[in-house]
């Protein structure tokens, strides 16, 4: 079903169904609509409602946060903000693995 109206870059919007995934929960297949000439994807406002009461519900409603990379000697230093440090509860001198997911992505896992 073509939505009447258009994507912001000129191309048709669908109504289709979307994987959603927000700060690790799994919201499963929800209701979207799908540009066909850009891709991107739009959830309904009912939708989005649903997700942000999950997410404060389990306290990570927030924790997103833009940060600045810095620089100590030869090594870039990223600062982990307090709130998502408490809500992952990592500590001074804890074990982390840091690798790349793509260009764009850098994932931190915690050890032990």
């Amino acid at each position: 079903m073509v939505v009447d109206y258009p994507c912001s870059c000129g191309g048709t919007l669908k109504k289709s169904f979307c994987a959603v995934e927000f700060f690790g929960i799994d919201f499963g297949e929800q209701p979207c609509e799908v540009c066909t000439k850009c891709g991107s994807e739009f959830l309904d406002d009912a939708t989005l409602a649903y997700i942000e009461d999950e997410t404060k519900k389990r306290n990570i409603f927030g924790l997103e946060k833009k940060i600045i990379v810095g620089k100590s000697g030869n090594s870039l230093v990223v600062r982990i903000p307090p709130e998502i440090a408490k809500f992952v509860n990592v500590r001074q001198k804890d074990a982390a693995r840091i690798f790349p997911v793509s260009k764009r992505k850098i994932e931190i896992e915690l050890l032990g």
